[in-house]
C-alpha cells in the first residue's frame, strides 16, 4: 500500500527509471477499476450481478487510501467548508421533502453532490505521480475505444457485437427510445455516452504524446472511434461540447494551433463523406438537426422552474421532487407545445436553486467556480505532462458545461472524471506538497507545449 523511498520519483536516476521502480498502491488499481465498472452503474441487475459492484469498489479504494500512512495530506481550503455546508443543506432538504431514504433522492445526493466533491480530492491524493496518471490514461483509452465501437455497432451494425445486451433490449423495447434510436452505450443515454467519449477523446490525444508502441497505436485508433461515437449519440450538446473543447485546447497549445484550420476542414470533409457513404448515419444526424421536442422540454422546464422558485425562493421545493411535482408549475405557452411534464429541469444551476432554494443554488455555483475550475485560471507549465493535465481540465470543463446548462446532467461517470481530472491538475492547491513523499521533481523552466515521451520507459 505504500511507495518505497527508492521507488520515489525523487530518487536518483532518470524519471523513467524511477517510474518503473515505483510500486503502485492497491487503492490506485481499485480506483481505476471503479471508473471502468461505473460505466454500468444502475444496471448491474441486468448483468446478473445483484449488488452495485462499482460502489463497493469505490468504498474499498477510499478506505485503503485513508488507511495508508504514507499518503499525502490535503491542505484545508475554505471551499471545503462550503462543500460540507452544501451537503448538510441538501441532506436537510431531502429529509424534509421525504426523499432522503428513497432510491431516487439518496443516490442523487451521492452521485450529484457528494461523490464529485470527493473525487476532487481523490484526483490530487491518488494520482500523485506521472506513472499513476499514465495508468489513468491507459484506462480511459480502452474505455473510449469500447464506447466508440459500441456506438458504431449499435447504429450501423452488426448489433450482435453490442455488449452488454441490455443496450439493444432498451432500444428495442423502451418507449423512450421508440423512433429515436441513437448510440446510448451502457449508460442508456446518448448525452451520458457522448459526455464520456468527449473526455476519452482528449485522453487518447494526450496518450499519443505520452506513449510509444502499442499504447500509442491504441490511442490513435481511439480518437476516430470517439469522434464517430459522439456523432452517433445524436446529441447536440455532446457535439457542441466536443467542438468547444477541441477548439479551446488547440488555441492554447502552440503545436496544435497551427493545425486547427486544416484539421477542422479535414474533419468536415471526412464527416460529409461518412454521411454520404453510410445512409444510416446520414438519416440519424440529419433527423437530429430537425428535432424540436428537446427544445420544447427545456423551455417548459425553465419556465416551470422559475415559477416554482418564485413561490419557494429560500428553501426550494425539496431535493429530488421536481420531477414528480413540476407539473404544478407548467403552463401552456402560446409559442410551443407541452411535450412531457415528468422530467427534470434541463439546467443544473436552476435545478439546484429550485429544489434546494437560492442558498443551495448559490452554494453549488460557488463550489463549481472555486472548487474544480479555479485551476483554469493558473495554467501549470512546470512540465509538459502537468500542462497536459491542465489542458485536460479545459476540455473537461467544456464537456461538463454544455450538458450542465442544457440537461439535468445526472451521469455519474463523466462527472466523476471531470472533478477527478480537475483534482489532478489542481494538486498544488489541494495537497500539502512540502515534504510530500509523492512530490514530483519540477524543472525551473516553464514549458508551453506538450512533447512526446522520449522512450517507452518514460511513458
Amino acid at each position: 500500500m505504500t511507495v518505497d523511498a527508492k521507488a520515489s520519483p525523487l530518487a536518483t536516476g532518470t524519471p523513467g527509471e524511477a517510474r518503473e521502480r515505483e510500486s503502485i498502491p492497491v487503492y490506485v488499481w481499485l480506483m481505476l477499476a471503479y471508473l471502468v465498472t461505473n460505466m454500468f452503474s444502475g444496471h448491474w441487475s441486468e448483468l446478473g450481478i445483484p449488488a452495485p459492484l462499482d460502489r463497493a469498489i469505490l468504498l474499498a479504494a477510499l478506505t485503503l487510501l485513508y488507511l495508508d500512512p504514507e499518503r499525502d495530506r490535503a491542505r484545508w481550503r475554505p471551499i471545503y467548508g462550503v462543500m460540507i455546508f452544501l451537503v448538510l443543506w441538501t441532506t436537510w432538504s431531502a429529509l424534509t421533502a421525504g426523499t432522503l431514504l428513497t432510491d431516487k433522492g439518496f443516490y442523487a445526493l451521492l452521485d450529484r453532490i457528494i461523490v464529485p466533491m470527493v473525487m476532487l480530492l481523490v484526483g490530487a491524493l491518488v494520482f500523485t505521480t506521472p506513472r499513476r496518471r499514465d495508468l489513468l490514461l491507459k484506462t480511459l483509452v480502452p474505455m473510449g475505444l469500447y464506447l466508440g465501437l459500441t456506438s458504431w455497432f449499435t447504429i450501423v451494425g452488426p448489433r450482435s457485437l453490442v455488449w452488454p445486451r441490455y443496450i439493444i433490449t432498451f432500444l428495442d423495447t423502451n418507449p423512450l427510445a421508440a423512433n429515436d434510436s441513437r448510440a446510448v452505450g451502457p449508460f442508456l443515454t446518448g448525452e451520458g455516452s457522448g459526455f464520456t467519449m468527449n473526455l476519452c477523446l482528449f485522453a487518447a490525444g494526450f496518450a499519443v504524446y505520452r506513449f510509444r508502441g502499442l499504447w500509442r497505436w491504441l490511442a490513435l485508433a481511439t480518437i476516430p472511434a470517439c469522434l464517430m461515437g459522439v456523432v452517433l449519440t445524436a446529441t447536440r450538446s455532446a457535439w457542441l461540447a466536443a467542438a468547444l473543447g477541441l477548439v479551446a485546447v488547440s488555441l492554447l497549445t502552440p503545436v496544435l494551433r497551427r493545425w486547427l484550420i486544416p484539421a477542422g476542414v479535414a474533419l468536415v470533409a471526412l464527416g460529409a463523406a461518412a454521411l454520404v457513404a453510410v445512409p444510416t448515419v446520414s438519416e440519424l444526424v440529419l433527423s437530429r438537426f430537425g428535432t424540436q421536442r428537446s427544445l420544447y422540454d427545456r423551455a417548459n422546464t425553465y419556465e416551470a422552474g422559475w415559477r416554482a422558485l418564485d413561490q419557494h425562493p429560500l428553501f426550494g421545493v425539496g431535493w429530488s421532487t421536481f420531477i414528480d411535482h413540476g407539473v404544478d408549475w407548467v403552463r401552456q405557452s402560446p409559442e410551443y407545445p407541452i411535450t412531457t411534464v415528468t422530467i427534470e429541469i434541463h439546467n443544473v444551476f436552476l435545478s439546484r436553486a429550485v429544489e434546494t432554494g437560492v442558498i443551495g443554488g448559490v452554494l453549488w455555483a460557488v463550489i463549481c467556480l472555486f472548487g474544480p475550475f479555479i485551476v483554469l485560471l493558473r495554467p501549470d507549465r512546470r512540465t509538459p505532462e502537468r500542462y497536459g493535465w491542465w489542458l485536460f481540465t479545459v476540455m473537461a470543463f467544456f464537456a461538463w458545461l454544455v450538458p450542465t446548462m442544457t440537461s439535468p446532467n445526472p451521469f455519474p461517470l463523466p462527472n466523476t472524471l471531470t472533478w477527478m481530472i480537475a483534482g489532478i491538475a489542481g494538486r498544488e492547491f489541494i495537497v500539502r506538497t512540502t515534504g510530500s513523499r509523492t512530490a514530483e521533481p519540477q524543472p525551473a523552466a516553464a514549458l508551453d507545449e506538450l512533447r512526446p515521451a522520449t522512450s517507452t520507459r518514460e511513458a
